[in-house]
């Protein structure tokens, strides 16, 4: 009897996983179609958003795909790195940037990523993070409203008035992602 129990379990595993496979296929079908320039029509967000794990991209791919379904901001090209691009189910965009040797998906927070978050009231949220106590609040010639606080020290934030998305910017080293914002080195996808 546990031997048939065991049996059942390991088909139902297989059924389950077959699933997941397929499912997974069809998200990425679409992610292919929004990412190749080649495509003769690029999905809007809603087809897109449904893939949750990364991919690596060319530049000019992730130029299409932030083109496409923007606003999408990154770091800029940069020598020597790969270009990671995940897309949450609730559409955030996170690009970030692998040195040689680094993994696709890779579980870890040396990298700088730069994430793009739709429709969360971004500028207003980030005025009420500004006033914390620790937080220091900067608005640059371009209006935008840049945010740093000491709950996340290696990540800095940005965003628009009357714009929903807000940016997150994160580099490992210390007051590096505030750079980044600061002197515009991070910018739209286009």
């Amino acid at each position: 009897m546990a031997r048939s129990s065991s049996t059942r379990s390991r088909v139902l595993g297989v059924v389950i996983g077959t699933l997941v496979v397929a499912a997974l296929g069809v998200g990425g079908f679409f992610a292919w179609q929004a990412l190749n320039p080649t495509t003769p029509s690029t999905p809007d967000v809603e087809q897109t958003a449904a893939v949750s794990w990364p991919r690596i991209v060319t530049e000019e791919e992730l130029r299409v795909f932030g083109a496409a379904n923007g606003p999408v901001y990154w770091a800029g090209p940069r020598d020597g790195v790969q270009y990671e691009l995940t897309i949450t189910d609730t559409g955030v965009f996170y690009v970030r940037y692998l040195p040689a040797g680094a993994e696709l998906g890779e579980p870890s927070d040396d990298f700088l990523t730069v994430a793009t978050y739709p429709n969360i009231d971004g500028y207003d949220n980030l005025v009420q993070a500004g006033v914390r106590e620790g937080a220091t609040s900067t608005v640059t010639q371009g209006g935008a409203l840049i945010v740093t606080t000491p709950e996340a020290p290696l990540s800095t934030y940005f965003s628009f008035e009357g714009l929903g998305f807000q940016v997150e910017v994160y580099a490992p080293g210390e007051g590096e992602s505030f750079s980044l914002v600061e002197d515009g080195t991070v910018e739209i996808l286009q």
